[in-house]
């Protein structure tokens, strides 16, 4: 077989567990004679190199290409893998089957457009490994995950979850965790494999269990849902008890959000005295070969953990022979399976139950953890060694390689939300993209636009320019050269605004689809193309729409994603450039003409899902949207914008109540929506894309204040007598 592995951790730049795994099964399939590569991004030019167990490894550099100005760092990552793999196809033709973690949804764009109909992906099955999404982790580390962009690479990693061909996880706790996203996907539950060079392991066949105070060791990071906050409340009880033994930490740092201190910091303040007793040590990571003395020196290892997957840690020591004490919060659980016998496990929710067991272990005899040891490494070896796992994950692959689909009629939204039943059926002629131009004074710009559109690819359309009162001669008179075009309808009505020409042009149109596009805009030659390829494909896509090129007044990129509820609640995720079915358009997405100041195509997007019409985004730069200093939305100011969000909240009182919490963390930890970017940003970050014109007039009118001679003598006195160290500037 030929396999890709996607990853974002591989040695020696990016270490982690989810290196280790890759690393693993690369060396096991290669050795085996199967080709593969593994995908990672690196810090220095691409390269392609083999190694010596015979797979390749890609290393790209990262973070060079334009999409990193208008994506959030990890939304942007995931954008360059999925370039990197089409590249790599044109130099090494395709691959039988592409692995990619769910961490940080480094394949959300890999399986998007591989769903977007992208033909080289069609027949590569795209297999997700779960190691524990950062959803996940978020929460059970009591981190703000509404923040952005923490929520939407969480949102992305259940988009890859429900996307992908197939699932596979090392454990058994972390699938059944998972499962409610997929009900009807069965997830695939296959040990790590695991292996160490003996080599190494004789390096040091001399260390010896230190006999002088009985040590309890636990590695990896000083992390919350690791455990080891609650670990050493249990310790504690049984030093004050009077029992003498330690504890050893070694990994590196985190933060414990809500308090936002340092973890390892904490607990050097709070563990001062047992430090000094020597009950407790605290060490910095060392690499992972490394710290097989210390494993072996120890009495026994503990994983702690509140939520874990398959924990290496846990792997490492079992395999080294080390009696393990483990919660049963996770795969390592499922690794010592028999308390007493190949382990210890202990279960967080009862009640000193860690203290219990811990004192169980330190009680036990030299000979009797001997035993547990011995018989960690025997369950251990069953579990994880490299020939076994290798003939499970050939017969998965194989399987997977075999039954893949190479057509699916539901697009994998994350939120999915019922259709309800149409009011009356718009019959349409099968196909026909109706083109519906609202039009108010705009003859210079118009022909660009209609030539734009008859560049398509798509050449079955009508085009209808809805004539709203327009008074100025050119403009009536640019309509005038087009009424003799056998493609165009004009239709000539009294002006009543943007909302109302839309929903004349539609109610005229003969097409099963309706397109939208103003006078002075243009879209790329394949968009009506693909959208309408899309719209065929997939029942559950109501509209399809774009990236949006600025143009003239701006060159910004306008990243748009699929949308998303409830984050379509509190802010728009499209511009008014889509290919839409006419039925969904008619009975549920008009535009209403309450929408007086703008914001009329986002009341209609929330107005479609409150129906249960979703739309798709095609990552391409396909919609070329004019930036003009007179338009509608240069005119928006903050009271404006809260007014508009007033009459559309009001519209759909049930769909905001059924996401009431959600739209209020999302509120609480980001801000006012209408000054975010996009939610693959940090809210608030600046690009050209979010500056609000109200806001620009402020800080035009601070910097004139500075910039004047008064302003210059302030801040040089501000300067000047260090007023400005009091507040750290």
């Amino acid at each position: 077989m030929k396999i890709w592995f996607l990853t974002g951790e591989f040695a020696p730049e990016f270490g982690g567990g989810i290196g280790t795994y890759v690393e693993n099964c690369a060396k096991m399939f290669a050795q085996a004679g199967h080709d593969i590569t593994v995908i990672v991004r690196g810090n220095n030019n691409t390269k392609i190199e083999t190694t010596k167990e015979g797979y390749k490894v890609l290393r790209f550099k990262q973070g060079q290409a334009e999409y990193y100005k208008y994506l959030g760092y990890e939304n942007a990552l995931a954008y360059q893998y999925y370039e990197e793999i089409m590249e790599l196809m044109k130099i090494d033709g395709k691959p039988d089957l592409i692995e990619t973690q769910e961490y940080n949804a480094l394949g959300q764009y890999l399986i998007q457009n591989k769903y977007l109909l992208n033909k080289e992906l069609q027949d590569i099955p795209i297999v997700v490994h779960l190691h524990t999404p950062a959803f996940e982790t978020l929460r059970i580390n009591q981190f703000n995950r509404y923040e952005h962009p923490y929520y939407w690479i969480g949102e992305m990693e259940k988009f890859c979850i429900k996307g992908a061909d197939a699932l596979v996880c090392p454990s058994q706790f972390l699938a059944d965790k998972l499962q409610y996203l997929v009900p009807d996907k069965p997830i695939k539950v296959i040990n790590l494999p695991f292996d160490i060079d003996k080599e190494e392991i004789e390096k040091y066949k001399d260390v010896q269990v230190n006999e002088e105070k009985k040590t309890i060791l636990y590695f990896g990071r000083t992390e919350y849902r690791k455990g080891v906050i609650q670990m050493l409340k249990g310790a504690k009880k049984l030093w004050d008890k009077g029992l003498d033994f330690k504890i050893k930490i070694i990994g590196g740092d985190t933060i414990l959000d809500p308090k936002g201190t340092y973890i390892g910091e904490a607990i050097k303040k709070e563990y001062k005295e047992y430090i000094e007793k020597d009950n407790l040590e605290l060490r910095n990571s060392v690499p992972h070969l490394e710290l097989i003395p210390h494993i072996l020196s120890a009495t026994a290892v503990t994983i702690p953990s509140l939520y874990e997957n398959f924990p290496n840690t846990c792997i490492y020591s079992m395999w080294l022979g080390k009696p393990v004490l483990v919660s049963k919060s996770g795969g390592q659980a499922e690794m010592v399976e028999t308390s007493g016998k190949n382990g210890i496990i202990f279960d967080w929710d009862i009640e000193d139950d860690f203290s219990n067991k811990l004192e169980e272990l330190l009680n036990m005899s030299k000979s009797d953890l001997e035993t547990m040891g011995n018989n960690a490494k025997k369950r251990i070896h069953e579990l994880c060694n490299m020939e076994g796992n290798l003939r499970k994950r050939e017969e998965f692959f194989e399987e997977v390689i075999k039954n893949k689909k190479t057509s699916k009629t539901e697009f994998p939204f994350v939120q999915e939300v019922k259709k309800d039943s149409y009011y009356k059926n718009y019959e349409g002629e099968k196909g026909l993209i109706s083109i519906v131009i609202p039009y108010y004074n705009l003859g210079e710009t118009i022909q660009e636009t209609i030539l734009s559109i008859k560049k398509s690819t798509y050449k079955n359309y009508e085009i209808i320019i809805v004539n709203d009162g327009s008074n100025k001669k050119e403009s009536i008179e640019a309509l005038e050269e087009l009424k003799n075009d056998k493609k165009i309808k004009i239709i000539n009505i009294k002006n009543k605004g943007l909302a109302n020409a839309r929903n004349v042009g539609a109610e005229a149109a003969k097409g099963e689809f309706v397109a939208f596009i103003d006078a002075d805009d243009k879209i790329e030659e394949t968009f009506y193309e693909k959208a309408v390829n899309i719209l065929n494909q997939y029942n559950n896509v109501s509209y399809v729409y774009s990236w949006v090129k600025y143009f003239e007044g701006n060159d910004y990129t306008w990243a748009t994603f699929n949308t998303h509820i409830p984050y379509l609640l509190c802010g728009n995720m499209l511009a008014a450039f889509p290919v839409i079915r006419k039925n969904d358009f008619l009975n549920f997405g008009k535009n209403r003409i309450e929408m007086e100041y703008g914001m009329e195509d986002y009341d209609a997007w929330v107005s479609l899902a409150n129906h249960g019409c979703l739309g798709v985004s095609i990552p391409e730069e396909l919609n070329i949207y004019r930036v003009r200093k007179n338009s509608m939305a240069r005119q928006f100011n903050k009271k404006m914008r809260i007014y508009l969000y007033d009459v559309l909240s009001r519209n759909y009182p049930e769909l905001y109540g059924k996401y009431a919490v959600e739209v209020f963390m999302l509120l609480l930890a980001n801000g006012q929506p209408f000054y975010w970017n996009n939610p693959t940003f940090m809210s608030g970050q600046p690009t050209q894309n979010n500056v609000d014109p109200y806001m620009e007039e402020r800080m035009r009118r601070i910097n004139r204040l500075v910039d004047s001679r008064p302003g210059r003598l302030a801040k040089k006195l501000f300067y000047g007598l260090r007023i400005n160290r009091l507040f750290k500037l």
